[in-house]
């Protein structure tokens, strides 16, 4: 087992023993959330016909150069209807916006700058209209492809499926989608001390919020959260539920019991449970004893105990395998560049520090801004006005209006 890996050597170690699960296929709106499969094209082009953009005429833009003029009107189209006149000289056919542009009309007057002879825009269908200004020809007619051409690529495999995705599937007349298989993630939290909200607490017990917080950043990242229930001190049974977790999950979360207390247990639960310990320890502050294992074929990380640092292990270390497993193209976590806005008075230590801080535009520059709350393992209330993680390396110490890496937060589609 290794112990104080960096960062990167423990991102390299998780990452290159991770690969996308399988796919499967799923109706269109259960594809929200998921990760694309594989890639989409076109099967038509779109629009698949040159349609109106407006409500209004079909007309032969030569025939308004000495506007106002006046047309007689063929007919009505109305969305889904197929014109059946041939608009010629001095004639006009009113149209629906998205209806098919008839044969001989080759630009669109909106409803707004006409008018019927006597006046009146009150009947559906009228003989004559009275154009009052000129058009180019093209006006307001989309044409057949101009979205897109048949065969273009649509989406690329790896894409997490949104509104806007789901949008472009179903325009392109997709009832079922090739998805990537949703991660299973078990989540056991330790500590005799924890128990689950609606109970009562005695003296020296608090409330589970590393739980609901570990689901509902799985659900975040497209995983489907499994939650085991907390877990006292007791190495038997923790290592019994590890070994059940892990035989049915694709990823296990442990949180507490993994730095070097009398009760810190979660280590010895791992190999009991017949697996192997990879690493223990991380470069890092807070979460510094987080673990990472295998039981099985099962990952297995074993998250601090302390809210705002299993956050940060989850951020940093689970999200990118967690990604990778519900099949995202870009898992990685990548840092961006922000000015930094504080004063951070923090000493300098040999661990690769991360402050939760808020990012705003000052000038067109991504600056960093450190909140007054305390930057402390244990708080966490902080967490949902965190934009981003500050990381300073180890060593080093940072000043206000210098260029420092920071990780934005991922927040992904929730599901």
């Amino acid at each position: 087992m290794e112990s104080f890996l960096t960062l990167e050597a423990a991102w390299e170690e998780t990452m290159s023993r991770t690969a996308a699960l399988g796919t499967e296929e799923v109706e269109l709106m259960d594809a929200y959330g998921r990760f694309l499969g594989k890639k989409v094209t076109a099967r038509l082009p779109f629009p698949a016909f040159d349609r109106s953009a407006l409500d209004g005429y079909a007309v032969r833009a030569a025939d308004l150069k000495d506007a106002p003029v006046t047309l007689r009107v063929l007919e009505e189209v109305g969305a889904g209807q197929v014109p059946t006149q041939v608009v010629g000289t001095g004639q006009a056919t009113r149209i629906m916006t998205g209806a098919p542009i008839p044969v001989g009309a080759d630009a669109i007057v909106r409803l707004e700058v006409t008018e019927r002879v006597d006046g009146s825009h009150e009947a559906q269908t009228v003989p004559h209209v009275r154009i009052l200004l000129t058009v180019a020809a093209g006006e307001a007619i989309s044409r057949q492809g101009e979205d897109t051409p048949a065969g273009a690529l649509l989406l690329e495999a790896g894409c997490q499926i949104g509104g806007a995705e789901l949008a472009v599937l179903g325009a392109n007349g997709v009832d079922r989608v090739t998805v990537y298989r949703r991660p299973r993630v078990g989540v056991i939290v330790s500590g005799a001390e924890v128990r689950p909200a609606g109970q009562s607490l005695e003296a020296g017990q608090v409330y589970d919020s590393n739980g609901p917080m570990l689901a509902g950043l799985i659900r975040e990242q497209g995983g489907h959260p499994i939650l085991y229930g907390q877990v006292g001190d007791d190495l038997e049974a923790t290592a019994r539920l590890v070994k059940k977790a892990a035989a049915s999950c694709d990823l296990l979360l442990t949180t507490g019991g993994v730095s070097v207390g009398d009760y810190d247990l979660m280590r010895d639960a791992y190999v009991q449970a017949g697996g192997e310990l990879l690493f223990w320890k991380v470069s890092m502050r807070p979460g510094t004893p987080v673990t990472y294992a295998r039981v099985g074929a099962t990952p297995v990380f074993g998250l601090s105990g302390n809210p705002a640092a299993a956050f940060i292990n989850f951020v940093l270390l689970v999200q990118p395998v967690l990604r990778k497993l519900a099949g995202h193209a870009q898992p990685e976590h990548r840092p961006v560049k922000a000015m930094l806005d504080s004063q951070i008075d923090a000493r300098v230590i040999g661990l690769d520090r991360f402050l939760r801080v808020n990012l705003i535009m000052q000038e067109a520059v991504l600056t960093a801004v450190l909140p007054t709350h305390s930057q402390k393992a244990g708080i966490l209330t902080t967490l949902p006005h965190t934009d981003a993680l500050l990381r300073i390396p180890g060593g080093t110490s940072v000043q206000h209006g210098q260029l420092v890496d920071v990780y934005p937060l991922q927040r992904g589609v929730h599901t």
